[in-house]
C-alpha cells in the first residue's frame, strides 16, 4: 500500500508538467512560443532533469496532484526529484483540450506510466503564461485515474 501511495504521488508530480508540454494530438492554441516551451519541456523530461523542468514554471508556479500542493520553483523541483527517484517510465501525454485567452492558454488531457510493469493513467489541467518573450506554466493540476472495474 505504501508503495501504491508513492506511486500516486510520483505520478501526479511529474504527469501535469509533461502533459503541459509533451506530445499533442493538435497544433496548440498559443503558437510558436508556446510549443516550443512543449518542445523543451520534453525533453528535459526525457533527461530526468529536474532543474530544467522546475525551470519551466513561474516563479510563483503552483502544481496541485493527489500528493499536496507545492508553491513555487524549489517546492516543484523537490517533488520532481522525488518523482524521478521512484522510477517511473514509459511517460507519455496526450492532450484533448487547448484554448487561448489573451497571454494565458489552458491545456487539458490525458497521461500515461509504468511503474515496474503496472500501468498508470490520470488526467491533468495546466495554465501556461506570457511573461515578456518567455512562456512558463503557471499552475498545473493532475490525477490519478480510478482503474475500471
Amino acid at each position: 500500500m505504501a508503495r501504491m501511495t508513492t506511486f500516486i504521488v510520483a505520478v501526479a508530480l511529474l504527469t501535469n508538467a509533461g502533459t503541459a508540454m509533451a506530445q499533442l494530438i493538435d497544433q496548440p492554441a498559443g503558437g510558436d512560443a508556446f510549443e516550443k516551451v512543449q518542445q523543451q519541456f520534453a525533453v528535459a523530461y526525457n533527461r530526468k532533469d529536474v532543474a530544467a523542468m522546475a525551470a519551466f514554471f513561474s516563479k510563483d508556479g503552483v502544481r496541485i496532484t493527489p500528493s499536496g500542493i507545492f508553491r513555487g520553483r524549489d517546492a516543484i523541483a523537490r517533488e520532481f526529484q522525488r518523482v524521478v527517484d521512484l522510477g517511473l517510465r514509459d511517460y507519455s501525454v496526450q492532450r484533448q483540450v487547448s484554448r487561448r485567452e489573451g497571454d494565458v492558454v489552458f491545456n487539458a488531457g490525458e497521461w500515461r506510466a509504468k511503474l515496474g510493469e503496472q500501468p498508470y493513467r490520470g488526467y491533468y489541467s495546466a495554465l501556461l503564461i506570457r511573461n515578456g518573450d518567455s512562456v512558463e506554466i503557471m499552475e498545473e493540476t493532475v490525477n490519478v485515474a480510478v482503474a475500471a472495474q
